[in-house]
């Protein structure tokens, strides 16, 4: 009979003992407990006691059943056999199935440990289709995929890999392994079934199955059980420059300037370590302090870069160099771990050569995550306002750790680093909001404020166009802010104007907007002619006229776990067109990405799904489902707004707050009934956890002859909306007859727009603008 403990129920296997826990309605826990391996650190954000539980009703039988009134488990014991179904008795998952799990002992090496490999086998029986697992591995949809779950960085191939044991699949639940250890995931082993095959080199078997009813929703469930990414500094979500080596403290200081003086609107200026011989912003890769040849005044540095508007991220790796003055220190206290990069001698100078055998600090310890922290204090102090962490892949798996080995701490290593950061954030700067952009990471990475690129990657359209697949599987895979060094960052060959183009308009769509590359002066806006530096302006002014929206979509991410950049799957599931499409996304619900990938093209093409779009640049009208091939010119990134969609849009600006938004421009593209919510807070401090934030309801009715928009009050903290806030209203219609705003009557249609007061124009082509010339309004279009 099964042992009921609150929200646990434990029962009696032939694999040893089964627990069962009903962590929520939606989210259940399944433990072996029979394994006396080490666990390792979890990747869950809530402790095994802090879970809320649910209701759950249970019935013994042949089978025990399980139900929450959201799902269904039905459990056999001999064989052990777990089947999952939703709430309407359709079966989503077995797990395991028919002697589904075995257990071997084996040695890493002669005379090595034992380990004890876990083996775990599912099955599926109807039309599923399955995504996440991480940043890496190989297409878009993971059906009929073996996947390595262990961290690794691969230069001049496909760059940074995180493994993350999270699957979702489109029959609306999500299964995640709770083990960091060595493992692989393979997806679709037809073997008289179809199966997923789970393997483990060392730890328990520990999983949870996550209901969400479809896609989304198990994204909303992935927050809960992961945790939930904090709100960005809104800063972060503009532009970012990225640089490497400067010749010299002029050249540093004349970068900025050329931003501003050539109108690209950037808000921060990343440095890098310096290399052997080549100066960047510290005395080398495991220090902390100032270059003094190149930044012989941080304080006046620092200032005068905020004067301009920049933000300063700097970047480190997790090492420390043997002439660093914390090195003696570290070592006394037992922070360094005997693994460290190697030490390669140059044969040459100058060098840019970086392994000088550095030593890995052991983060696996709380005091040195403290203590290295605690080193940053001058930095911080200083105005710092970010962190590129770099590598972190972590030791190898025969390295010892204060927290356990390499074989299990290696995937949760750089994890382990990002919460150093947080906590020291908080402790230090607990009304900021951290940066922190990293190589590596795990899951879980995003409730630390930490965010990944996809690692150096060559400068290639083939890569290019891996980028994709590879941006949409981390969102899937509850890490929502992710973006690639715009043009690659290794050379194999020569920089290409049309390369970084192109790469730069998939960029200005990224959560992660920065340019970077080994050759760095070759990924400035300006550095291929004026051709090309005319498409970066056009494309980063319209990433800051998008802000508004974007950084809704942020709260998005924050409250429902949903990602800036979205596959069709996540809201078409139902479109099979759309289960294997990974070369073209959703920025939001609301604008259609379709990043052109190829050398030479000028068509491209796209696939539409339901409803109504409109091409953004030629405002033709398309209905979907259908498949289309469009214009692309170098200049143009095929982009398309859905019908009912309403898209804010703030002024035009350098950086962001340049100005304050007191007047928003309201993109509508009216179709039947839509409606939307413009979030907003002061973009920079931790009081939006406190209430300090508004959320303002737009709607929009359209029917034959007349348009009506309505711009609702505000509710929570008006503190955060300019006071003299007034909206235009950018309609996409014919000219109108009548346009008139209830409580004030009818507009008058001026043709000088810069005259104060509410009025209407039509441009001649697509749109009606009007404006309103108030914080909430209704507005009648007649038409």
């Amino acid at each position: 009979m099964p042992e009921r403990g609150g929200s646990v129920l434990t029962l009696a296997s032939t694999l040893g003992q089964l627990q069962v826990t009903i962590c929520t309605e939606r989210i259940v826990r399944v433990r072996l407990l029979a394994d006396d391996s080490d666990a390792g650190p979890s990747y869950v954000a809530t402790p095994p006691d802090g879970w809320p539980g649910a209701g759950y009703d249970v019935r013994a039988g042949n089978a025990t059943v399980l139900s929450t009134g959201a799902l269904v488990v039905r459990i056999e014991l001999d064989p052990l056999n777990l089947v999952f179904e939703d709430g309407s008795g359709t079966v989503a998952l077995r797990a395991p199935q028919d002697e589904g799990v075995t257990r071997e002992t084996v040695r890493r090496q002669p005379g090595g440990a034992e380990r004890r490999r876990t083996t775990a086998r599912f099955t599926w029986t109807d039309e599923q289709h399955f995504y996440g697992l991480g940043e890496g591995g190989h297409g878009f949809e993971r059906t009929d995929t073996a996947r390595q779950l262990w961290n690794s960085h691969f230069v001049h191939g496909p760059g940074a890999d995180i493994g993350v044991p999270l699957l979702l699949s489109t029959r609306g639940y999500g299964l995640f392994f709770d083990n960091s250890a060595d493992a692989q995931l393979v997806v679709g082993r037809s073997d008289g079934d179809t199966q997923i095959v789970y393997r483990s080199e060392h730890g328990p078997l520990d999983w949870y199955f996550l209901y969400g009813g479809d896609m989304r929703g198990v994204l909303a469930e992935v927050a809960n059980l992961l945790g939930r990414a904090p709100m960005p500094p809104r800063w972060s979500l503009g532009f970012l420059q990225s640089t490497r080596h400067f010749e010299g403290s002029a050249e540093l200081r004349g970068l900025p300037r050329q931003l501003r003086e050539r109108r690209i609107p950037c808000d921060a200026i990343v440095l890098l370590s310096s290399y052997g011989d080549a100066l960047g912003w510290n005395r080398g890769v495991g220090h902390l302090e100032f270059q003094p040849t190149l930044i012989p005044e941080p304080t006046a540095l620092l200032e005068e870069l905020g004067e301009q508007g920049f933000h300063l991220v700097t970047h480190e790796y997790p090492v420390l160099h043997e002439h660093s003055p914390l090195f003696a220190e570290a070592r006394e206290l037992g922070y360094l771990l005997d693994e460290g990069y190697e030490r390669v001698v140059p044969a040459t100078h100058p060098n840019t050569n970086f392994y000088e055998g550095q030593r890995y600090i052991d983060f696996s310890k709380a005091e040195a995550r403290a203590w290295w922290w605690a080193r940053h204090h001058d930095l911080t102090k200083l105005g710092v306002a970010g962190w590129w962490l770099d590598g972190g892949e972590g030791p190898s798996s025969a390295a010892t750790l204060s927290g356990g080995d390499g074989l299990v701490l290696h995937n949760i290593y750089d994890r382990l680093r990002h919460q150093g950061f947080a906590e020291g954030e908080a402790r230090d700067r607990p009304e900021l909001r951290p940066y922190m952009l990293c190589r590596s990471g795990a899951a879980g990475m995003q409730r630390y404020g930490a965010g990944c690129w996809s690692g150096d990657i060559n400068n290639s359209f083939a890569t290019l166009e891996a980028q994709v697949p590879l941006g949409l599987n981390t969102g899937l895979s509850g890490i929502p802010y992710w973006g690639t060094d715009i043009g690659g960052f290794f050379h194999p060959q020569p920089e290409s104007g049309e390369l970084y183009a192109r790469w730069f308009q998939f960029g200005a769509f990224c959560a992660g907007f920065r340019a970077h590359g080994f050759v760095w002066r070759e990924h400035l806006p300006w550095a291929h002619g004026p051709e090309v530096e005319s498409i970066c302006r056009r494309y980063v002014e319209l990433r800051y006229r998008l802000l508004p929206y974007t950084y809704t979509l942020a709260w998005q991410a924050h409250t429902m776990g949903l990602p800036p950049m979205r596959p069709l799957v996540l809201q078409y599931t139902g479109d099979p067109a759309v289960w294997e499409l990974g070369s073209e996304y959703l920025w939001g619900d609301d604008l259609l990405v379709a990043p052109v990938t190829r050398q030479g093209a000028t068509a491209w093409p796209v696939y539409l799904p339901r409803g109504v779009w409109y091409d953004f640049w030629t405002q033709q009208r398309h209905e979907g489902p259908a498949g289309l091939t469009v214009d692309a010119p170098l200049d143009r990134l095929p982009l398309f707004a859905r019908g009912g969609a309403i898209l804010p849009l703030a002024p035009p600006a350098q950086f962001d707050g340049e100005r304050p938004w007191d007047e928003i421009t309201l993109l509508i593209y009216p179709e039947g009934q839509s409606r939307y919510e413009l979030y907003e807070d002061d973009g920079r401090t931790n009081a939006y956890q406190r209430g300090g934030y508004a959320i303002t309801p737009i709607e929009c009715r359209a029917d034959s002859g007349q348009v009506v928009v309505r711009v609702g009050e505000a509710t929570g903290d008006h503190a955060v909306i300019p006071a003299n806030r007034t909206y235009i209203l950018q309609l996409r219609s014919e000219p109108p007859s009548r346009v008139s705003i209830e409580g004030v009557g009818a507009l008058p249609e001026r043709g000088d727009r810069a005259q104060p007061g509410p009025c209407y124009w039509h441009d001649g082509d697509h749109f009606t603008y009007v404006r309103t010339g108030a914080r909430s309004a209704v507005v009648v279009v007649d038409l």
